[in-house]
C-alpha cells in the first residue's frame, strides 16, 4: 500500500510539471506565432493534416495525460479535426523508445507490424473526425488568457481574427504565458488527481501473475482479454516495457501483449476522466471502443502474421 501511495504521489508531480511546462510553452508559442500559423502547419486537406497530426505525435511522446494541453491548444487555434484526433491517437503509443522495447522483448516484426497498424488507425480515426465534424461535440470550456477568457471549443472561422498574435517580448510574456499555463492545471487538476489515483490504484494492484494467467493462454480470447486488462491501466511506454518482458517471459503470447500494450498506453482512465471535461460522452466513449478495437485487432494480426 505505501509503495502504492508514493507511486501515484510521484506520478502526480511528474504528470504536474508536465502539464504545466507543456501549457507555459504553448501559450508563448501561441503568442509568438499565432494560431494562424499554427491551422497553416496542421492544415491543409485531411489526410495531410492527419499525418501531420502522426508525424507531431512520433516526435512528442506523451504520455496519454500530458498530450492533452496541446490538444486543447490545438482545438483552441482551430485546428482540423483531422490534425488534432491524429495526434491524440499517435501520440502516446508511437513512442519511439516503445517500438525498441517492443523489439527486444517480443520481435521485431512485431515492433514493425504494431507501429504500421497504429500508423494506419491513427489516420482512419482522423478522417473519421474530420468526416463526422466531431468539433461540434466539443465543450465550449472557458480558457484565461492575457487577452481575456475563450472558449476552448474554436469560433467560426470566419469570425476568427487570422492575424498573428502581438508578440512583447519575453520578459513581457512571461507572466502571461504562467497565468495561462495554471489556469489550464487548475481546471484539469481535480480530475488529473481522481484519474491519476484510480488508474495507479488498478495499475498497483493487478499484478503481472493474474495478467499472465488469464491472458497467457493460446485461446482466442488470450488477445481480447488483455486488450480489456489494458484499457483501465495507468502506465506510460517506459514503464510498459519491463511489464511486457515479464509478461513474456511468462509465456504470455506475443499477440497479447502486442494488445495489452496498444490498450494500456494508448488509453487510460485519467486521459478518459480529463477528455470528458472536454467532449461529450459519446465522442469519449467512441474513443475508447476505438483503441480497443485496434487493440484486438493488432494482436490479432500479431498473431496471424508471426
Amino acid at each position: 500500500m505505501g509503495t502504492a501511495i508514493r507511486h501515484g504521489l510521484l506520478v502526480l508531480a511528474e504528470l504536474t510539471l508536465l502539464f504545466v511546462g507543456i501549457s507555459f510553452a504553448l501559450a508563448l508559442f501561441q503568442r509568438r506565432f499565432g494560431e494562424e500559423q499554427i491551422r497553416t502547419w496542421l492544415g491543409g486537406p485531411p489526410w495531410l493534416a492527419a499525418l501531420k497530426g502522426i508525424a507531431l505525435g512520433v516526435v512528442t511522446p506523451f504520455c496519454t495525460c500530458s498530450a492533452i494541453p496541446m490538444l486543447a491548444a490545438f482545438i483552441r487555434a482551430g485546428v482540423r479535426p483531422a490534425g488534432y484526433a491524429a495526434f491524440i491517437v499517435a501520440a502516446p503509443v508511437l513512442d519511439p523508445i516503445l517500438f525498441a522495447g517492443l523489439a527486444v522483448i517480443v520481435d521485431v516484426q512485431a515492433a514493425v507490424v504494431y507501429t504500421l497498424v497504429v500508423i494506419a488507425s491513427s489516420a482512419l480515426v482522423a478522417l473519421l473526425a474530420e468526416a463526422g465534424n466531431v468539433s461540434r461535440m466539443l465543450k465550449p470550456i472557458p480558457v484565461s488568457t492575457a487577452a481575456g477568457p475563450q472558449p476552448l471549443t474554436p469560433p467560426d472561422a470566419a469570425c476568427r481574427d487570422i492575424g498573428p498574435s502581438p508578440w512583447s517580448g519575453i520578459q513581457v510574456e512571461f507572466r502571461p504565458a504562467v497565468r495561462e499555463a495554471m489556469s489550464v492545471l487548475r481546471r484539469f487538476a481535480p480530475l488529473m488527481v481522481v484519474g491519476v489515483l484510480a488508474g495507479i490504484a488498478i495499475t498497483e494492484f493487478i499484478s503481472t501473475d493474474w495478467v499472465a494467467s488469464v491472458a497467457g493462454s493460446n485461446a482466442g480470447t488470450a488477445v481480447p482479454l488483455a486488450a480489456l486488462i489494458g484499457i483501465p491501466l495507468y502506465v506510460n511506454a517506459e514503464l510498459f516495457i519491463p511489464i511486457g518482458d515479464a509478461l513474456h517471459t511468462s509465456g504470455v503470447g506475443l499477440g497479447a501483449i502486442v494488445a495489452l500494450t496498444i490498450a494500456g498506453v494508448g488509453a487510460s482512465v485519467p486521459e478518459f476522466v480529463m477528455l470528458g471535461r472536454m467532449a461529450q460522452t459519446r465522442l469519449v466513449a467512441g474513443l475508447g471502443l476505438f483503441v480497443l478495437s485496434v487493440a484486438i485487432g493488432t494482436g490479432l494480426i500479431v498473431n496471424l502474421v508471426l
